[in-house]
């Protein structure tokens, strides 16, 4: 009988203990559901790390992450449900609301977006009517996120209790250490890092800097424009990670035959200087039409490039060719677009539905389109261009040079150079030819340039470099095309005065002035434009432009009468005749 009887006790301790043991299962398969769901963007970051060699920034990364998983168990599993709750609510809002920005914007949240979302805090309203149909699920995803952080089972026994509670601000850890990578990185950095905890970093600095130095207020334009001889159209298209001296004009060249063709119809300014050398911060400089003069004030507060256009006149477009490559590896967020500055958008066209290998073909028939209509439309275009990993920018059938990088599955100077070289005749040069041939220009002036340039070297970043940053990061081409005689004189005139010093804080005011505004009004806010000869050093910005982590800016030199094009480049010559390029379709997608 006593055998029986202790049988019978350790039977409900044996059930209960099995319950147990699903409980902890089941709120384990939550926590992890829930990590799944706001990690959008953690695969794309590993990948990105790995197409670079970048693998002791993927160690630190993964080792944030594994300080996260940790942190965030021990949030989960706190014995008293006040403490559970106290870091499930913040969590999981955060989490929701890196997911919404994400969804509104196909953008990662960062701590200039949260600054520009204080900014417009008035059109919160606007906002939340505009896409109330991604508040639902972000509500959901908090409460299903509060829900695996707080429910039972949590830690028991008193030694384990008192050893959890200990450890109850262990969560902070991974918010310090992201805001100091985010700091060190002049803003950067936050890219694919646990949503968790990232958004509630970047707000914690966004606070701090609202706290001590305000939020600024973009102005709004004070100037009036004339529409007396000034182009119907006008475009701005910046391509991607194409270096000035891979593009060469000189006829007959074998490397870039078919724009050397056009050089009749283009006005060349480069080899050219880039504004930043990273795409966010280039693409930033020329839409928030920034001045040279105060760069951290003007790109927080002066108008944007839309509200100038707007304001002259001109339908607003903007075409983003990057969409696809974002869908595969992350290229940064939209270069800072924020919720208020699309508003003055009024067409936006996201290129993510064809490979990326023919989203700058879309492109042209996307401003074909555009420039085909009778109202006045000013379009800026983000090209796919040649993005690291490079063999992923043209078709395999396209691949003149070789062994690329791809083919002989291996990363060395020579292969990258191949690769590269593929992707600049692909996606520059075939792409100019279908441009001109394709769309209607007759009413156009166009500004082509790129983000800027690339470092083509094996182990080292190609761009985005903060301190000391090699000089052909900030190497980028810079041509102009005007249907009209008179205009085109004008740029050949600025180009010859130019000649070696030519850089991207002339574009906006060029710009502006083809708008119609008043070239006093210009030069009471910014120097020269491509119309007159620069005085100022050829410099590229590595970096915080906003002000935000330092209170001056990363200045780097650069000498473009140098020769920067390594000797792999210059050596390098087609493997095979050219391939049927024009017998493609835009937008097929291969």
């Amino acid at each position: 009988m006593p055998a029986a009887g202790e049988r019978a006790d350790q039977a409900p301790a044996d059930h209960h203990s099995r319950w147990g043991v699903v409980a902890v299962c089941v709120k384990l398969i939550m926590i992890a559901g829930f990590v799944a769901i706001t990690s959008f963007d953690f695969w794309d970051r590993v990948g990105n790390l790995v197409a670079n060699g970048r693998f002791t920034t993927l160690a630190s990364f993964l080792a944030i992450w594994g300080l996260a998983i940790v942190a965030l168990l021990f949030a989960a599993f706190q014995p008293r449900l006040v403490t559970r709750l106290l870091w499930a609510v913040p969590l999981a809002l955060s989490s929701a609301a890196a997911w919404l920005y994400f969804k509104a914007s196909n953008a990662d949240l960062s701590v200039f977006d949260i600054l520009s979302l204080w900014a417009s805090r008035n059109s919160v309203g606007e906002a939340a009517s505009f896409y109330d149909r991604l508040i639902w699920p972000a509500a959901a995803i908090m409460a299903f996120g509060v829900a695996s952080l707080s429910v039972p089972p949590a830690a028991k026994g008193a030694r384990l209790s008192r050893w959890m509670g200990r450890m109850a601000w262990l969560p902070v850890l991974p918010i310090l250490i992201i805001a100091a990578v985010v700091y060190a990185k002049d803003g950067g950095g936050s890219s694919g890092m646990p949503k968790q905890f990232a958004p509630l970093a970047l707000s914690a600095m966004a606070a701090e800097r609202i706290m001590t130095q305000g939020a600024p207020e973009r102005r709004s334009v004070a100037w009036n424009a004339t529409a007396q001889n000034r182009p119907r159209d006008i475009v701005m298209m910046i391509d991607e990670s194409v270096r000035g001296d891979f593009v060469d004009l000189t006829p007959g060249n074998s490397h870039t035959p078919r724009i050397a063709a056009l050089a009749g119809k283009l006005v060349n300014f480069g080899p050219a200087v880039s504004g930043g050398d990273c795409s966010v911060y280039s693409n930033a400089i020329l839409r928030l039409a920034a001045s040279r003069r105060d760069l951290a004030h003007s790109v927080n507060t002066n108008p944007t490039i839309w509200q100038y256009a707007k304001k002259a006149g001109y339908r607003t477009v903007y075409i983003d060719a990057q969409s696809t490559a974002k869908a595969v590896v992350v290229l940064g967020n939209t270069n800072f677009m924020t919720a208020r500055e699309k508003h003055d958008i009024d067409k936006t066209y996201l290129i993510d539905d064809v490979a990326m290998d023919h989203a700058d073909l879309r492109l042209i028939e996307i401003l074909r389109g555009e420039l085909a209509g009778s109202q006045p439309v000013f379009v800026y275009a983000n090209k796919n261009g040649a993005h690291f990993p490079y063999d992923w920018s043209y078709p395999p059938s396209e691949a003149v040079y070789g062994p690329t990088v791809a083919s002989a599955g291996r990363d060395t100077v020579a292969t990258r150079m191949a690769s590269y070289r593929n992707a600049i005749r692909w996606s520059v040069d075939y792409f100019m030819q279908e441009l001109f041939e394709r769309a209607d220009l007759s009413n156009t002036a166009m500004l082509y340039t790129s983000d800027h340039g690339q470092l083509l070297k094996v182990g080292e970043s190609t761009h985005c470099t903060i301190f000391n940053p090699d000089p052909r990061v900030g190497l980028v081409p810079l041509m102009a095309y005007a249907a009209d005689p008179a205009l085109r004189a004008r740029f050949a005139a600025g180009a010859a005065a130019n000649r070696g010093k030519a850089s991207h804080f002339q574009i906006v005011p060029t710009v502006l002035e083809l708008m119609g505004y008043s070239p006093a009004d210009i030069a009471s806010e910014y120097d020269e434009s491509l119309f007159a000869a620069t005085s100022h050093p050829v410099q590229f910005t590595s970096g915080d432009i906003f002000g935000l982590f330092s209170d001056s800016v990363h200045w780097n030199p650069l000498d473009l009468s140098q020769d920067y094009l390594e000797p792999d480049a210059k050596t390098l010559l087609p493997g095979k005749p050219p391939a049927q390029a024009s017998t493609l379709t835009a937008g097929t997608s291969q």
